[in-house]
């Protein structure tokens, strides 16, 4: 049954339970009101009952003492009415003693039937369907409701195909249910946070998201895998890679305990190995990262068949990070800015970076600034440099850095080899307000500048200026 049908069923059914618990009290009769009524009926009956007794003994049809006992009589049974619990009693009384007054009688039970309709018929008829149906009015009336009604039918027609997705039951979905991508994506989120306890799930729909380049999002959904499932190495391992990327190629300290956690329980995980070499090459701890390439190194050795590809890749990382050792002490023992590469590799970009005068006011002490140089189809930086953003709000004719190989986030995804393969690549800079290498609201940030190198003899000299707001 289409889940839109299940749900207007059961706020119609919760509706009424309620209308009924909430409306029955007010709309039971009320015996205080009737009495009352039968009181002033009873009076007016008395009344005119008494005119006959005055009339009678006024034309001689009784004594005085006849009289004077009828009236008494009278008198108490209208006392009785005034007590609510013999009510009924004074009412059969009446009915008897005034059987010959037809009109009377017949008034008291006309106005009680009318009191009991309007009452208990009419009121709660009225209430019990009018109450429902402005509450289904109000609830489609006071709002859109097409998001959710899509998400419905959405959830009815791909929601088996996203439990399987996440399940690992299919690695892609079918054509007809990529028909509607937004609506096969909401039901996958919906599915996970039906599941919200399993890791698994996260960890697929952070690969999900980044196939959608949805980086930020992904990172989130690792996250959480990764608090779900700490202990996990796949899971771990992931997260500390995805975190490494999207923090420009830096160890935060999650990511390193992440990192660490997995070594102290396995010593001879490559994947954390890598990373952490990577990493403490980026942090300038050269010695540790060339530890690390090293124990690396003979894992891989270690192991049967031929693996000459992944050992030349460890040689080459070992170089690009005895050259950033060797431009540090250089810059030591020189004094050159820390922006300057001296042992720069073959291909190198020199960035200029200017900052829209009328954005001055929106750079804060804390912002970054990160200038990347990467593939235009996206992907993850060819080099990438951090810098504090004070540096470029406080230079007067703009803030120069140099981009090469050794700015590289990994040892086989560099500048040069993308050049060499002639890849179409585009230069950006960035002001995060976040500290972050993703792109979020508020950031400050210039217009991509494909990088034109193709002919170019030397070094390459480009110019941005950071001039719009990331809404």
């Amino acid at each position: 049954m289409p889940t839109l049908v299940i749900f207007v069923a059961l706020a119609i059914i919760l509706t009424l339970v309620l209308a009924v618990i909430v409306l029955m009290p007010w709309l039971r009769v009320d015996k205080s009101a009737q009495n009352n009524q039968l009181i002033v009926l009873n009076i007016e009956v008395f009344k005119e009952r008494l005119e006959e007794l005055k009339a009678d003994y006024n034309l001689g049809g009784m004594s005085e003492a006849e009289f004077k006992t009828q009236k008494t009589e009278l008198e108490r049974q209208l006392l009785l009415a005034s007590d609510d619990k013999n009510s009924l009693i004074l009412d059969d009384n009446l009915d008897t003693d005034l059987a010959h007054n037809g009109h009377s009688s017949s008034a008291i039970a006309k106005a009680q039937r009318e009191q009991r309709f309007t009452r208990s018929a009419k009121a709660r008829l009225t209430i019990l369907i009018c109450v429902p149906i402005l509450m289904i009015m109000a609830y489609f009336l006071s709002g859109d409701r097409t998001a959710v009604t899509n998400l419905w039918q959405a959830q009815d027609k791909v929601g088996q195909v996203a439990d399987d997705l996440l399940t690992g039951k299919i690695d892609a979905p079918p054509e007809w249910a990529t028909e509607d991508s937004i609506g096969l994506m909401g039901a996958i989120q919906t599915n996970v946070h039906h599941h919200a306890y399993d890791p698994m799930r996260w960890m697929r729909l952070a690969d999900i998201l980044m196939a959608f380049e949805a980086n930020d999002q992904a990172l989130e959904a690792q996250s959480r895998a990764y608090r779900l499932s700490p202990e996990d190495e796949e899971v771990a391992v992931a997260y500390a890679q995805t975190k490494f990327f999207t923090s420009g190629g830096m160890l935060d300290s999650s990511s390193r305990e992440a990192l660490q956690n997995v070594l102290r329980k396995n010593p001879e995980h490559q994947g954390a190995q890598m990373l952490m070499a990577m990493g403490e090459a980026r942090s300038g701890n050269y010695e540790q990262a060339q530890a690390w390439v090293e124990r690396l190194r003979q894992g891989i050795a270690a192991r049967d068949g031929d693996h000459s590809e992944a050992l030349n890749s460890l040689n080459e990382l070992s170089r690009n990070i005895a050259q950033q050792q060797q431009a540090a002490l250089q810059a030591q023992t020189s004094g050159a800015k820390s922006t300057t590469d001296s042992a720069a590799s073959a291909q190198s970009v020199a960035v200029t970076v200017t900052l829209n005068k009328s954005l001055d006011s929106m750079v804060a002490p804390s912002d970054i600034l990160f200038v990347t140089v990467q593939e235009a189809t996206g992907g993850a930086p060819l080099a990438v440099k951090r810098v504090p953003a004070t540096q470029l709000s406080s230079a007067v004719s703009g803030f120069n850095i140099e981009l090469n190989d050794n700015d590289a986030m990994m040892p086989t995804h560099t500048l040069s080899k993308a050049m060499a393969e002639g890849k179409s690549l585009v230069v950006k800079a960035r002001i995060s307000k976040s500290g972050q290498a993703m792109t979020a609201s508020g950031d400050l940030e210039a217009t991509d500048l494909p990088l034109e190198y193709q002919g170019v003899a030397g070094d390459l000299k480009v110019a941005l200026e950071i001039n719009k707001q990331v809404p």
